[in-house]
Formats: C-alpha cells, sequence, structure tokens
C-alpha cells in the first residue's frame, strides 16, 4: 500500500482526491494541507512514498514546495496536480513522476497509480472500481450487481428507499433517529424500530443475492454503509465538478463527459422528500457546468455545440429566460434569422400559455433588432 499527502490550497480538492486515490485501493492518504507551510511541518513525522501537489498555491507554490520536499525525502515522488497544463515542463524539470490535469477523473488517477506501484517496486492489482457493480442515480435510481446487465430488483419501495438514503450519506454515520423520521414520518413511533430492522434485513439480502459487496453498521445509534470499489455516476461528476475551475481545451472532454453523466435530475423519478435538497445542489452543479460549457464554445466560436448544450438545459428547464435568451443571441450572432423567429415565437408562446407574460424587454428587443437585419 503506498502512504501519500496531498497538498491544495482548496478543500474540496483535497476531499476529492482522497476520494479517487482511495477508491484505487492502492494508496492511503495521511494527510491533506491547504498550504505549504502546514505541508513542510508535517513532513517532518509522516513518511509519504507520493506528494501530490497543487501547483497554483499563495505564498509557496508547487514547484518550490516539491523542492523543499526532496530535501526532505530524496526518494519522496512527486506528482502535480493542476488546472494549468503550461506548467508540465517545468513540473518534469524536478523529477515529477507524473502531471495530472484537473478535473481528475478516476481513470487518470488509475494509471498514475499504475506508475508509481512499477516504479515502487509493488505489485499493480488491476482497476476494479466497477468489480463490486454500478449505481446510477441522475434520473431514476438503478443498481447493477459487478455481473448484471439488469438492474436489482427490490423487495419493497422502502428496502429501495433506504438504500438510497443511505447512499446519499455512504460512509456517514447517520442517527437512527434520522432514519426513521425520513421514511417513516408519520408511523407509530412504537413499530418504527420494527419497520427499520425489517428493511435493514430485507435490504442486505438484496445487495448479497446480487452479489454487491457492503458494509451496514451500527455504531453509537447510528447506521453506517459502505459500497467499496463500487461505480457511482455521482461520484464521477463530483470529481470532475467540486473545485474551482476553468475550461480549457485540454479539460473540455473531462466536463462534457460530466455533462453527459446528468442525464436528468438527482432521484428525479423517486419522490423522496429527503433528496430534494441534495436534488437543488445538483441542479446547481449541472447548471453552471453546462453554461460553462456554453460560454467556451461561444468563445471557440463552435455555435453547433454551443446550440447543443444549450437545448439540452432547456429540455430540463423549459422556463429559464436566460437561456432562452443565450440561444437567441446564438441565432443572432449566426445571423439565422429562421431558426431565430421559429424558437422565438415557440417560446412566446410557451411563456404566454404555461406563465401568462410575455417574453422580456431585452428579448423583445433582440427580436427587433433580428428582423431588421
Amino acid at each position: 500500500m503506498l502512504k501519500a499527502i496531498i497538498v491544495d490550497n482548496e478543500e474540496p480538492a483535497v476531499h476529492v482526491l482522497r476520494i479517487l486515490l482511495e477508491k484505487t485501493g492502492q494508496v492511503t492518504v495521511l494527510g491533506g494541507f491547504l498550504s505549504g507551510a502546514d505541508a513542510l511541518d508535517g513532513m517532518q513525522f509522516l513518511n509519504p512514498d507520493v506528494a501530490f501537489l497543487d501547483i497554483e498555491m499563495p505564498e509557496i507554490n508547487g514547484l518550490e514546495l516539491a523542492e523543499k520536499f526532496l530535501v526532505f525525502n530524496p526518494d519522496l515522488e512527486i506528482i502535480f496536480v493542476t488546472a494549468y497544463n503550461q506548467y508540465a515542463l517545468n513540473a518534469f524539470r524536478v523529477n515529477a513522476l507524473d502531471y495530472l490535469l484537473k478535473p481528475l477523473l478516476l481513470e487518470d488517477v488509475e494509471q498514475t497509480v499504475a506508475r508509481l506501484m512499477k516504479r515502487k517496486g509493488f505489485s499493480s492489482a488491476p482497476p476494479h472500481h466497477f468489480l463490486n457493480g454500478r449505481v446510477y442515480c441522475f434520473g431514476k435510481l438503478s443498481v447493477y450487481g459487478p455481473a448484471s446487465e439488469e438492474p436489482v430488483k427490490w423487495r419493497t419501495s422502502k428496502t429501495e428507499e433506504l438504500f438510497a438514503y443511505l447512499l446519499q450519506n455512504l460512509e456517514k454515520e447517520v442517527p437512527k433517529w434520522k432514519i426513521c423520521e425520513a421514511l417513516w414520518p408519520e408511523c407509530d413511533i412504537e413499530k418504527i424500530d420494527i419497520h427499520l430492522h425489517t428493511t435493514i434485513y430485507k435490504l442486505k439480502k438484496v445487495l448479497t443475492l446480487a452479489q454487491i459487496k457492503f458494509e451496514i453498521k451500527f455504531i453509537n445509534g447510528c447506521y453506517w454503509m459502505s459500497l467499496p470499489h463500487i461505480y457511482t455516476d455521482i461520484l464521477v461528476f463530483d470529481s470532475i465538478v467540486d473545485f474551482n475551475y476553468v475550461i480549457t481545451e485540454d479539460a473540455v472532454e473531462k466536463y462534457e463527459k460530466a455533462f453527459s453523466l446528468y442525464k436528468n435530475d438527482y432521484l428525479e423519478d423517486h419522490d423522496y422528500l429527503w433528496s430534494l435538497s441534495q436534488r437543488e445542489v445538483y441542479a446547481k452543479k449541472y447548471y453552471k457546468l453546462a453554461t460553462s460549457l456554453v460560454k467556451y464554445y461561444m468563445k471557440k466560436n463552435d455555435h453547433t455545440a454551443a446550440e447543443r448544450i444549450l437545448h439540452s438545459i432547456l429540455g430540463k428547464s423549459h422556463f429559464d429566460e436566460s437561456i432562452h435568451e443565450m440561444l437567441l443571441k446564438l441565432y443572432f450572432i449566426k445571423k439565422d434569422r429562421a431558426a431565430f423567429v421559429t424558437h422565438y415565437q415557440s417560446m412566446q408562446e410557451l411563456f404566454k400559455t404555461e406563465l401568462g407574460i410575455e417574453p422580456s424587454d431585452a428579448i423583445r428587443s433582440l427580436y427587433n433588432s433580428m428582423l431588421c437585419i
């Protein structure tokens, strides 16, 4: 098992990389540091095999920090993690083993870990994040065993809901009373224990029959669930979008992957009241990602790609006037009068019929400008 430290001044980035490294099953993270100074202090009592360093940090950047680390331990492996690939050449001048470009994907991290294992003389196990099955949460909850093309069949709707609830709180201790309040809010308090214990039993049975490895523990009045080495669409999505990012030509493919994962809203096909706040969180992440992609493609004059993404957003948010306006501006820039007028008229009818309002003054002004071309 490789021992690692992570240094990045953005806490979400440390959290995401820690998850991805530990998902490989071959790395244990000894510590995550938010500054170079703290990391240097930590190096006096830690003995890592590898340091994952962000380059853009205040006070002392990753390149300078790497040189100081190598004074402590000349055998330390250095891997840089950054959103800016212009540093690649300098990175390898300090003998870095590898260079990971944000946003990170699990497969990128696995390739780097495989190189590390080989360099350190460890036997490298094959990537196994698919070996324990797959879980999809965008839209309808779908769970697949490791060797199955058919989703698992839940014995009861409450068994499915309990799995979804524990999945949302994966590897967190959740008080028993919170689970009961979420799943059986109006149930007789004397019967709740029976309902919960019965449903836990059924959940374990379903996962066992599906050959999905799991742990469900009861600790200090709390339930805790783990699903080691399982693929989840939300984890991949989060690993890409959960830090401040800049879409570049090198990274756009990863952002497109995250965009494609968001097929529908989080647990959209399920009316779980407890999931609504998380659904809103993911909806905001998706909106930020999608609009950032549109702006990137507009700067590249790739109007086809920008239009594709705008239509996808409108498929989920029919009444988002700002997105309608962005699409109309795109048609205006392209001087595509037919597409502009067609979309304007359909939007106008939609707003009038469903909301009883007219398009904004800005959109009407844009429409008049198009007619004058």
